[in-house]
């Protein structure tokens, strides 16, 4: 009874409290939420309290927020068939939007990516018919930050809605999400750097519109390129004069990222034991099983923290939780990247099926209309017939290569053109399987190339890119037909060679560490450089069968490669396993 009153058509409803303060709260609500999380939760205490006074309008915007509210605190259950009445009953196309837009951020943080992007494709149809600027600016930002995600990679795209965002939106609050999610797209696209003038425009912007909370965000982020930058010194600066401010928004994200910013900044500048507080205080803040991105870089901090004071133990462990969350991001990226995938080829899907519908329609008119005409009509009709024909033939050609290319994509990685990390483990598995039953031993080497962040930090990234694909093809020519070349993260590769001894399998590895030594590669700058790579074996014979066990091994020889200097082969012993567990 209740959900049917709410769908009373606002019209008919009498405005008893027009002139009292509630519409003034729902319009302060709607400032505070995206700005002043805890000024929002207190005006709907007070909202609450007057709820049997709100009229038909204002009862669906009251839902809105409280549905946003749930969001925020992670009640995905309750918020959800809140935000689906008000889709489908309100009958108000601004709420609408605005629940369509907090229903795309819930299904994306409980990482349904397909419903989202669907929910997403479905909101851009939408957009154009409002002129409520709320709505359109929380629609449009949300398709913005959808698009914005690398495993998406379509910033150009992003940055383009961005600025059509500022183009529609002239308010002071309207041009500071504009430029802050521009910056965000142009950092993400590599064509922003901390000193910028854009960067601070933005900043400056925000603070200017009363938008804290989004100028805290664009600080977060110019701090994080700044210690990538290294400029680690002025990135704690900043941190620390805004510090105050981020506790005060009592948003998790936020108050995660500012210390293992901090952390990642003092670990750069050798000071292992702040950079060791700073990321232990962030996964307090969100605790071990977080799905943010500040957990992942928490746990590499700590790994190379660790390292540092040489407590190989210790950095080990947290090189294992640094490698399940590295994993577990590589894992959620694809399903992102796939679910945009999918849901774009269905949207092309469906259009072709309206075209060729449309086609098949003029087709049946034409015969009509030409009946009379026999003779004429008849090789009217085939000849269409032909070019449907034709055209479904065409249409399945290219979904076919669709397929072949997606399944690719899912199989190998982008830029080296190896296995990516998940492929290799299968295979490698399966390979393993299938050795262990025929009795004939495999090599496992693990490969890394030396010094590589040098060649970012003095070359860019782009030059880095390079170097990783030169990298796979040396490697590749090197080894057979049936061996498997997989990347496992950054600079670091695997390779799996079956029916392998073990002093075959060091003449292999030597062979490939000659070949990267000696071979060097040109950049696009015309500037050469040449980096070579440590090395380190292990044989199923001597380790296991198990993959596991047997990459746990060639990481150990792997670690004592690099110990011993670099630019060298380890093959795996009890020495190297008695280190590495020391």
């Amino acid at each position: 009874m209740a959900a049917l009153l709410l769908c009373m058509d606002a019209r008919s409803s009498t405005r008893s409290i027009a002139n009292s303060p509630v519409e003034a709260w729902l319009t302060q609500a709607d400032n505070a939420w995206s700005n002043d999380i805890p000024r929002f939760r207190g005006i709907l205490a007070q909202l609450q309290q007057h709820e049997d006074q709100l009229t038909s309008v204002q009862r669906w915007h009251f839902r809105l927020l409280d549905a946003q509210l749930l969001a925020d605190k992670g009640d995905y259950a309750k918020a959800e068939p809140i935000l689906y009445a008000i889709i489908n009953h309100s009958g108000d196309l601004p709420f609408s939007v605005r629940a369509m837009a907090a229903l795309i951020r819930d299904k994306f943080l409980n990482r349904d990516y397909v419903s989202a992007y669907a929910l997403a494709n479905t909101l851009m149809a939408e957009l154009p018919k409002v002129d409520d600027p709320q709505a359109r600016l929380e629609g449009m930002q949300e398709v913005i930050l959808l698009l914005d995600q690398n495993a998406v990679g379509q910033h150009d795209l992003a940055l383009d809605y961005a600025r059509q965002m500022k183009a529609l939106l002239p308010s002071a609050k309207g041009q500071c999400y504009g430029s802050a999610l521009e910056t965000q797209s142009m950092l993400y696209a590599g064509k922003l750097t901390s000193t910028s003038p854009a960067f601070q425009a933005a900043i400056d912007g925000c603070l200017a519109a009363g938008q804290s909370l989004q100028a805290d965000a664009l600080r977060l982020d110019l701090a994080y390129e700044m210690v990538d930058e290294g400029h680690a010194d002025r990135a704690i600066a900043l941190l620390h004069s805004i510090a105050s401010e981020i506790q005060g928004t009592e948003y998790t994200p936020y108050l995660a990222s500012l210390p293992v910013t901090l952390a990642r900044a003092y670990l750069s500048l050798g000071d292992a034991p702040r950079a060791r507080k700073f990321a232990l205080d962030s996964i307090a803040i969100t605790g071990p099983d977080s799905p943010l991105w500040t957990l992942q870089a928490a746990y590499e901090v700590l790994y190379q923290a660790e390292k540092k004071q040489g407590h190989d133990a210790a950095a080990l462990a947290y090189y294992e939780k640094y490698a399940a969350q590295e994993t577990a991001a590589m894992d959620n990226a694809k399903a992102i990247g796939l679910a945009y995938q999918t849901v774009r080829q269905q949207v092309l899907s469906e259009k072709m099926k309206a075209e060729a519908l449309g086609k098949e329609n003029k087709i049946l008119q034409l015969r009509q209309d030409l009946a009379s005409q026999a003779q004429k009509s008849s090789r009217l009709f085939n000849a269409l017939l032909l070019a449907v024909i034709a055209f479904f033939v065409l249409a399945m050609l290219w979904l076919w290569h669709s397929w072949r290319r997606f399944r690719w994509m899912a199989r190998h990685d982008g830029l080296t053109r190896a296995y990516n990390r998940e492929h290799f483990f299968v295979e490698a598995r399966r390979t393993l399987r299938q050795l262990h039953k025929a009795r004939v031993d495999a090599c496992l080497v693990v490969l890394d190339l030396d010094h590589f962040k040098r060649v970012n930090d003095t070359h860019g990234h782009a030059a880095g890119d390079q170097v990783l694909r030169s990298a796979a093809m040396i490697v590749g020519r090197e080894l057979r037909p049936n061996d498997l070349l997989g990347r496992l993260g950054g600079e670091e590769f695997g390779i799996l060679i079956p029916g392998c001894s073990r002093d075959q399998g060091l003449e292999v590895a030597n062979r490939i560490r000659n070949a990267l030594a000696t071979t060097p590669v040109t950049l696009d700058s015309q500037v050469t450089v040449v980096v070579s790579a440590s090395l380190g074996l292990a044989c199923a014979a001597n380790s296991s069968y198990m993959l596991r066990l047997l990459l746990i091994d060639a990481d150990a020889a792997l670690y004592q490669a690099k110990e011993n200097g670099r630019n060298q082969v380890v093959v795996d012993t009890s020495e190297t396993k008695s280190m590495l567990h020391s």
